[in-house]
This record gives structure tokens, sequence and C-alpha cells, in this order.
């Protein structure tokens, strides 16, 4: 029998771009409300996802590939505007190179599970200003005669005005059911078989042909309840329960290949809307699997009951859904937690343990996942029933690095292997740019004083576009957000060689240089007061000698600063091994080397002043953090091109040509 290929598209559009009003071909259309209306049949929201797509679908085509999975979030928040671009997309491809579509949904399609009024007010409009667009009932557009372009603040883009169109709506499930059916998530006859956890199933048995009725959208419904999971499950004092659909199914688009589509979205009914007429629900960005194993109960015995009939009748079993099921920072979440809060970096989405167990008990080996736009690869072991899970995190056609996997076993083979696919060359990336140019120029003019750095149009690949997105994410949105203003302040004044320098630092003076770079201060740090200098000067000679006994020169540190430092961390954060090519060797050293150093320097307070206690804790443990956390990053399981061992777990590099 012929190896299988099955092959992920792994495409995770999460509005990392800003949208762009124009038709679907690329030209520029900046509508009014006026032209809107007459050009719905042909006006696309589209940026640069739309060409990596393109272009990544051509290369899966190019390579033979017949089998693409989209795990979630292919949509913008479920507009239609958005579905049916996709959907006349996925149509082109099928016809013209005879391509299988399987998706299963995300966290932005659906954002709830029945349609909302909805819209965004910072689409790219005309002379590079915001233009809202909202829904006919959405409270922006039925109130919209109260509303002013003028702006007190000058410094604030001021928006055109509010423009109205229903494509911006936000599906439930049931209109994505009804537009994106043909993707997997009905049968057809092709298929050699076809199942979900609601139909009736019997091994054998022409599921398909003879039961078709059990896999509409009224047939796969369950219950939910604000407490737990609803139906057979329902405890007496659960309230709101609500019934909605899952999408999960199991199809077998080659024989013997199983490919198992898990709807982990788990929507929480909250409360009801002010007549009490409609159930509120939270979304589905923070809960994924750790709320699945208690509002989505259901699904448990039948994952099970697909590993056991898997390897029972000897399928090829791949899960895939939008949210990972294992660990996705190589075991840095208390770290991480420890200096940036429980609350920062998206832990929020990291499974637990025990929900990790579950999923491996149930004996599904090797599952793929998306909604990071991270690109990593774990492996959970539960000691007791000695089962393993291996997680692959695909990474974003819309972030950096652009790629995305290629899965390929040979039937019955012990192996998987994982090929990872770098977008590096996207045709008409940079179509655009001229957009963006007008929109810098436009806040530029107000003084915006978060515009983003106009550089980025100079790229000359899609790859060095996504890579400058990641600086300007850092500088604009991390940083800012995310990092403690105290070590912010001094990634913002330090070098490389200011940071080796201070870890030799053991004096009263050890705070004196905190509170100068958290000031600011543009004096030389050997300028500042006498004592402190003899001490800068001591540290320094330390950090010469240890630095030339591990084959370094001190001026190399000089070549980077905290901000390097900062876009480095989210580069491996983002991109694990990816990332390596732009981070230059030296400079990887380096940072090792100081967490070498830092991890070495044992925090002995006990006869320090306070003063020094206060500047161990901020540089000598909480920096030991940063640096901790990006080895971390570096150190992870290969995820570039590696095979995984089906029968152990074990996974190892390879090379592909």
């Amino acid at each position: 029998m012929p190896d299988v290929h099955f092959h992920d598209v792994f495409a995770d559009f999460e509005g990392e771009f800003e949208g762009l009003l124009t038709d679907y071909k690329g030209e520029s259309r900046h509508a009014t409300i006026r032209t809107m209306q007459a050009q719905l049949t042909s006006t696309r929201l589209f940026n640069e996802n739309y060409f990596a797509f393109i272009a990544a679908l051509d290369d899966a085509a190019n390579r033979g590939i017949k089998i693409i999975a989209l795990p979630g979030d292919f949509s913008d928040d479920g507009q239609p505007v958005h579905l049916q671009g996709l959907v006349e997309i996925l149509e082109r491809y099928r016809d013209k190179y005879d391509l299988q579509f399987f998706v299963t949904p995300g966290n932005h399609d659906p954002t709830r599970p029945f349609t909302t009024e909805a819209g965004k007010n910072d689409y790219l409009g005309h002379s590079g200003r915001p233009q809202p667009i909202f829904s006919f009932n959405h409270p922006n557009c039925i109130n919209k005669s109260d509303q002013t372009n003028s702006s007190k603040n000058s410094k604030l883009p001021t928006p055109h005005d509010v423009a109205c169109m229903d494509q911006v709506k936000e599906l439930g499930y049931s209109g994505l059911f009804e537009l994106l059916s043909e993707f997997g998530l009905t049968p057809k006859d092709e298929y050699f078989y076809y199942e979900t956890p609601f139909s009736s199933y019997q091994q054998g048995v022409d599921s398909i042909g003879q039961k078709k009725k059990e896999f509409g959208f009224e047939d796969r419904q369950y219950e939910i309840c604000r407490e737990g999971s609803g139906g057979s499950y329902r405890e007496e004092e659960y309230t709101l329960c609500t019934e909605i659909m899952d999408m999960s199914y199991l199809v077998e688009p080659v024989e013997d290949l199983w490919l198992l589509a898990i709807d982990a979205n788990v929507y929480i009914p909250q409360g009801r809307s002010d007549d009490s007429s409609e159930v509120i629900f939270t979304g589905s960005g923070n809960t994924g699997y750790n709320k699945l194993i208690t509002h989505k109960k259901h699904l448990l015995p039948w994952l099970e009951s697909v590993a056991r009939r898997a390897e029972k009748d000897g399928k090829t079993l791949i899960a895939f859904s939008h949210f990972p099921a294992a660990d996705f920072y190589n075991g840095a979440a208390p770290k991480i937690e420890k200096l940036w809060g429980k609350n920062e970096f998206q832990l929020a989405r990291m499974p637990k343990d025990s929900t990790s167990r579950l999923f491996a008990e149930s004996g599904i080996k090797l599952h793929i996942a998306g909604h990071m736009h991270m690109n990593g690869t774990s492996v959970f072991r539960d000691s007791v029933s000695r089962r393993f899970m291996a997680n692959i995190q695909a990474p974003s056609l819309a972030a950096y690095v652009p790629a995305y996997k290629i899965v390929r076993i040979t039937h019955q083979s012990d192996f998987a292997e994982v090929e990872t696919v770098i977008m590096d060359e996207v045709p008409d990336f940079d179509t655009l740019f001229p957009n963006y140019r007008e929109e810098w120029n436009y806040l530029h003019s107000i003084d915006y004083p978060s515009n983003w750095n106009l550089d980025i149009l100079n790229s000359k690949t899609y790859s060095e576009y996504t890579n400058w997105h990641i600086r300007e994410l850092s500088r604009l949105r991390f940083l800012p957000r995310e990092w403690p203003e105290d070590v912010r302040a001094l990634l913002s004044g330090m070098t490389g060689q200011d940071m080796l320098i201070a870890t030799q630092l053991q004096s009263s003076a050890l705070f004196t240089v905190y509170k100068e770079w958290l000031k600011k201060n543009d004096k030389e740090i050997e300028n500042m007061t006498t004592g402190f200098s003899h001490e800068w000067v001591q540290a320094r000679k330390k950090a010469v000698s240890i630095a030339h006994e591990a084959g370094f020169n001190l001026s190399d540190f000089e070549n980077w600063d905290g901000e390097d430092l900062s876009v480095d961390f989210y580069r491996l954060r983002n991109a694990g091994e990816l990332a390596i090519p732009d981070i230059t060797e030296g400079r990887m050293n380096q940072y090792l080397f100081i967490a070498k150093i830092l991890s070495e320097s044992a925090v002995n307070i006990v006869n320090q002043s306070k003063t020094d206690q206060q500047f161990h804790e901020m540089f000598k443990d909480r920096f030991r953090t940063v640096f901790d956390v990006l080895t971390i990053f570096r150190d992870r399981l290969p995820d570039n091109n590696f095979q995984i061992d089906l029968e152990t777990g074990e996974i190892n590099n390879i090379n592909i040509e």
C-alpha cells in the first residue's frame, strides 16, 4: 500500500494584521456607506493572510499533497464576508487539484454559539484613517446618527463615519455549518468511514450510505450548563442549561487513515440578556481542553472509543483541534507566572497536567493544534498508565515565523514524520503596502505616539515582513502590556555589556545602578558617585575575566541591548527552532552565558543592606528568571523537521531534502 500523506495547513487567522477594505482581487476599494451596499457581492475584507494562504495551498498542491486540515480560526470572527471568500478558495483548489479539506472550529469561528451583531472600529479606510464597519442591528449602526468624527485628543486617530453591512455579523454554529459543511463536517460517498459523537456507528457497516440523516445540524446538539456538562451528566443544581452544536467528527478519507477532528470550543453560559430572552456565553479562547473535560464530558468516552477501535482495526489515527492539549512552554510556566504573573503570556490557555493526562489515557498518541501562533512540540507522559500523547503546535501563516506542517505516516508504521515548511516567498504579499503607507502618513501627521516603524514596508520577502512584525509587536504590545515596569525600565537602558557587568556587583552600589537606570539617567555609569565608580570598575574587571575564560570579549556584549533581548525572547517563544536563523550565533551564546552566570550566583542576603537586598531581588533574581525562560524556550524538543516514535513517544531531529 502506498504511503499515506496527511497534510496540515494550520493557518491561524486571528487578526494578527490590520484588515483593509478591498475587493477580493486585492485592488484597493475605499468603500463608503453608499458604494458598499452596491458592492457586497464582490467586497472582501482581507490582508496579508490571504496571500500567505494562497501561497501555502499552491505549495501543498505542487507537492502532490491531497489532504489538508484547518484547525480553526480560518475566518475573522465568523464573519460571512470572510467565510464566503474562504469557501470560494477551498472550492477552487478542490476542483483544480482534487484536494480534500477538513475543518474544525476555533474560538473565532464561532465567537459565540449563536449569531451575534458585530463589527470592528479599525478596518483600514480611505486616507489611512480607521473605518468602522458594523452589522445593521449593532448599536453602533442603530445609534450612528449620534456619533461624531471629532476627537478631543488630536493624537488619537479620527475614524470615518460608521458603515453598516450584515456581512460582518459573527455567525454561530448554524451559519458556519451551512457554509462549511462540504469540508469535513458532513459525510461524502467517497469517504471510507464517517461518524460523529452522536451518530450510531458500527465498524464494517456503511455508516455513510445508511445513516446520513444522523449528521445534520439538529442531530449534533449537546447540553451545556454554567456549572458543567448537561444531558446525562447534568446535576440537579445546574443552571442556564442550553443546547448547542458540537462539530466534532471522525473521517476516513483514504483507506486506513482516521482523522479525528475535535471541536474543543467550550462556550459556558453566564447569564441572560436584559430581557431574559437569550443566554449569554463566554468566549472559548481561554477555556479549551481544561473546560472540555468538565463541560463537554460527552466527548471523553467517544475519544476513548475512537482510539481503541483505531488500534484494534489497524487504523492510523491523527487528532487535530484548535486548542493545545499539552504544555506549550516546555515547563517554563511556573517561572513565567513568578515574574510576569499568572494572567500573562496566555497562561490561562495552558492545559493542566490532569487535562493532558486524561487525553493521553484516551489512547490518542498524536494531536495537532493551533491557537497559540507558536511553533512547538511537546510530549505528555502519564506515569501510571505509561501512555503518552505528542502535541504539535502548528505555527500561523499570519505571524512569525510563517509556516505550516506536513505530517507523513506510512501505513502501519511506528513513526510519524513531520516537516515544517516556511513561507519565505509569498507572491504579492506587498500588494497593500501603499495603503499601509497612507495609514503611517496619517498617524505621523497627528503625532500618534504608538505609530509603527515605516521600515517594515521595505521588506523584500514575506518572512522578513513577519520578522518586522514580531519586532513591532514586542515594542508596541508585548513589552508595554506584559512586562513589569521595573524590568522594562532596565531593559530600555542596558546593553548586554551592562548586564554582564551588573552580575558581578556585590556591594551597596547594586541598588544605585538600578535607581539610575530606572530614572533613565543619561550620564555614563562610571561618572556617577566616586564610590560607585570604584565598584563598577571592579565589577567590570571581573566581567572581563569571566568573559575571557569563556572565550568572549567584553566588547562583544555591547552589540545588543535590552530591546534586542526582548525581541529575541519573543522570537524563541513563538517560533522555537525556526527563530534560530534570525538570532546570531554569537548573541545566542552570550545570552546563554549570562543565564549561566546568573543561575550560578546564589542569592545570599543574610549580611546585605536593605538596598542590596532590593537589587538582588530585582536583578539577580528577576533577571535570572528572564534568562532562564529564554533558555527554556531555546532548549525545546525538535519542532522543525522531526520524527515521532508512535510506540515510545521519542522525538528526534531528521534531515529532509
